[in-house]
């Protein structure tokens, strides 16, 4: 039985659905008790859909198609996580192992997906009479949304990869996009048309879902590269109106190559040609992870030491004299290190009675160690902690530190190094009940074994210098305010349109 095309891609996304909760709640859930978290979910689901609605159009649907589908999506699946990438991403990258990828995992998956295809399956039966199509159409319909895809990619690589950012972004960048993008081309084609307002707006949603997802999920550098992730610079103002002229560019060559079928061969091996030609390594690769905000502070002079038992009594003191200087850059909050792990770069010295410490925190701390707050990846600009919050300590009244940093640091008393990955914590106050700059040392844990009350905490009471990256947060500010009124502009007058575009339709 074969499927007109919309009802093609109604029923291919239905599949990687109920395929992919089958996955989650009894493969990964019942029988191995695993997440292999966000990115696999999403990059699966678009794997499903892709392999069933490139099949679906040639082979209908029915038990035997599922079970023929269904082993060459699995097939895919493990070549690809035999190869191309690791599971655990975006958070911890973790490179499956033969077991878990072709003895349990290949029988495994295939029963999840095939469950999920017989539940589909009823699904649409239940709820569509049985009525036959031509198979031409269907096929005719994907094969153009494969050839347009693949050179959509093939122009991403060359415009945006190559010429804007200067950088081979790997093999499973691609992979990713090409699934992505046959998928979304196929559905918007079907639905909006292949005209002159369906391929420009299709061109820039298209580039807003590479964008979004190479935020959230989609790694570079696999699979000969540990995986690293855009920065916002090189996402908003170089892959998306990147990705949005190399989409519409590929459309309409897409469109090109399909009223000249001779043309297909010849289109594939320019498209395998100039991706091979991408140079895997470019002498002027941009510096990558450089586009953070960047924050500094500087106090000088006299300061008071907390002693005693209680890390946080202020009426505990004794007084030390030196200086400390704060340079930070924070890279995001994306709740990943792989993602964003912030940049810091903080010296203090002071002296106390008989004895002068050095203190260096250069190595950020994404994570609590013991997982009981955020640290935000080592960095935080002007946000709420502390107090009744939950982050920090509730001895401190609630305060919004301009600069908040967490690392680890390296503490020498007289010259003789005492630790070298001490936890600290670091804040620059302008306003509220403290004002000052605040260096903590393992004050929670009271871990510092060298120090007669296991801590560090020194306050100096006036910040000498402080710069705040405020122009840059202004101005992403304004255009994320201006796009997202674009974008309900754009589409709120589309939608109240009552004539219809004429345009070639799947």
């Amino acid at each position: 039985m074969f499927l007109v095309a919309k009802d093609t891609i109604k029923f291919s996304i239905l599949v990687g659905l109920a395929a992919i909760f089958v996955d989650a709640s009894i493969a990964h859930g019942l029988l191995w008790e695993n997440d292999p978290y966000w990115t696999y979910w999403v990059t699966k689901t678009f794997l499903i859909t892709t392999v069933f609605l490139f099949g679906t159009a040639f082979i209908g649907i029915g038990i035997v198609p599922g079970l023929v589908l269904t082993a060459v999506h699995t097939l895919i699946l493990e070549i690809y996580y035999q190869w191309l990438a690791p599971v655990g991403l975006p958070q911890e990258p973790e490179w499956l192992d033969f077991n878990h990828l072709w003895v349990t995992g290949l029988p495994v998956h295939f029963l999840a997906i095939l469950g999920g295809y017989a539940l589909a399956l009823w699904l649409w039966r239940r709820n569509h009479p049985v009525l036959e199509s031509e198979r031409g159409e269907t096929w005719r319909f994907v094969v153009y949304g494969l050839v347009t895809s693949a050179i959509i990619v093939a122009t991403d690589g060359i415009f945006t990869q190559l010429l804007l950012l200067q950088d081979f972004p790997g093999i499973t960048f691609f992979v990713q996009r090409l699934l992505i993008s046959f998928v979304f081309v196929c559905v918007w084609t079907a639905y909006a048309g292949a005209g002159r307002t369906g391929v420009a707006l299709g061109a820039l949603m298209l580039a807003l879902v590479w964008t979004t997802y190479s935020m959230y999920l989609g790694p570079r550098g696999l699979p000969f590269e540990q995986p690293y992730y855009s920065g916002y610079w090189d996402l908003w103002w170089f892959s998306f109106p990147g990705g949005f002229v190399s989409a519409v560019i590929g459309w309409w060559v897409g469109g090109w190559a399909m009223k000249n079928r001779r043309m297909i061969t010849v289109s594939s091996v320019v498209i395998a040609g100039i991706m091979m030609g991408l140079p895997a390594d470019p002498l002027y690769a941009q510096g990558r992870g450089t586009d953070g905000l960047a924050a500094s502070a500087r106090a000088s002079g006299q300061a008071v030491r907390i002693v005693g038992a209680d890390p946080v009594n202020m009426n505990s003191t004794q007084p030390v004299t030196g200086t400390i200087t704060i340079q930070a850059v924070e890279m995001g909050n994306r709740w990943s290190h792989v993602q964003n792990t912030d940049a810091m770069t903080v010296t203090a010295r002071f002296t106390g009675g008989e004895a002068t410490y050095d203190v260096k925190i250069d190595r950020p701390m994404p994570r609590h160690p013991l997982g009981l707050y955020t640290t935000w990846s080592g960095a935080v600009l002007e946000h709420q902690m502390h107090g009744d919050t939950g982050i920090g300590t509730d001895k401190l009244p609630r305060m919004r530190p301009k600069i908040a940093l967490w690392g680890w640091a390296e503490v020498s008393r007289n010259g003789e190094v005492i630790a070298r990955a001490a936890p600290a914590h670091v804040m620059v106050l302008t306003d509220g009940p403290m004002q000052g700059v605040m260096l903590e040392i393992a004050a929670e844990e009271k871990s510092l074994a060298a120090e007669p009350d296991g801590y560090i905490h020194v306050m100096w009471p006036k910040v000498e210098a402080l710069e705040m990256p405020e122009n840059q947060e202004r101005t992403r500010q304004i255009i994320g305010w201006v796009g997202l009124a674009a974008f309900v502009a754009l589409f709120g007058a589309l939608a109240v349109t009552r004539t219809p575009e004429h345009s070639r339709r799947a």
